[in-house]
């Protein structure tokens, strides 16, 4: 799949998006295909709307056969601390819903093109004639205002829990880590650790190792607020994303 990156976030080139709804849209017929101006299309969410809604718990989507108005509601999403709407790129009948996001919603976190697609639909609109419908290249500077405007950070595994230990040194932080793994975590969970320390990532695969977890991805990112801490030395900040593989 060929695809368009933006900070960290990935956008793929054969997809339409709209800007205005966080959201995309992807046509599955060819143009041979249409009967009578219709053709099917997959939509889903951006990950820069599910970086904002943060872990989501709940989908409700209306379901196969109802009628949508594009910039109406297709369906609702909810996390710990998001409820929203989630709007039609297009008007036209729900054909399909993806069951997956039903069951494991978290899936629209980690794979927002794949397999997080929201609903397929069958719709009359042209794609390249619609306001605000744009292609990524048409729109890949507004995109990364968007990433920069919510500060949003593409991980490989969206996060479970997040830590943040600025000013702390890295010892105290791993006795925080261990303590918060083991009495909150699953094997399977994944956490965020973010870190001013300038060894954070030396000492975090050193302490992977020891205690048989994952790294899974370390970014580094200016670090544009300093701490008072005398120990915040660093000009750059830590992500490091770990999963828990062993209890």
């Amino acid at each position: 799949m060929l695809e368009n990156r933006i900070e960290n976030c990935v956008f793929p080139v054969n997809y339409f998006y709209d800007l205005d709804n966080f959201t995309w849209i992807k046509s599955i017929d060819e143009p041979s295909d249409s009967q009578d101006g219709m053709k099917q299309v997959i939509v889903g969410i951006t990950p820069i709307y599910s970086y904002i809604a943060g872990r989501i718990l709940k989908f409700k989507i209306k379901p196969a056969g109802v009628d949508i108005v594009r910039n109406k509601s297709l369906g609702t999403i909810e996390s710990l601390k998001h409820f929203g709407i989630i709007r039609s790129p297009v008007s036209g009948q729900i054909l399909e819903i993806n069951p997956e996001i039903i069951h494991n919603p978290k899936v629209v976190n980690d794979s927002p093109f794949d397999n997080g697609w929201i609903a397929k639909i069958k719709t009359k609109d042209n794609l390249e004639s619609l306001e605000s419908i744009k292609t990524i290249n048409e729109c890949k500077y507004e995109l990364d205002f968007q990433i920069k405007k919510f500060n949003v950070k593409c991980f490989k595994s969206f996060p479970d829990f997040e830590m943040f230990e600025l000013g702390t040194e890295c010892s105290a932080t791993l006795a925080k880590l261990d303590e918060f793994m083991m009495k909150n975590m699953r094997v399977g969970d994944v956490i965020r650790l973010v870190s001013d320390d300038p060894t954070a990532d030396l000492e975090l695969l050193r302490w992977a190792e020891q205690n048989k977890q994952e790294i899974l991805e370390i970014m580094q990112e200016k670090n544009s607020v300093q701490s008072s801490s005398s120990n915040s030395s660093n000009n750059y900040l830590f992500n490091i994303i770990i999963e828990k593989t062993k209890n």
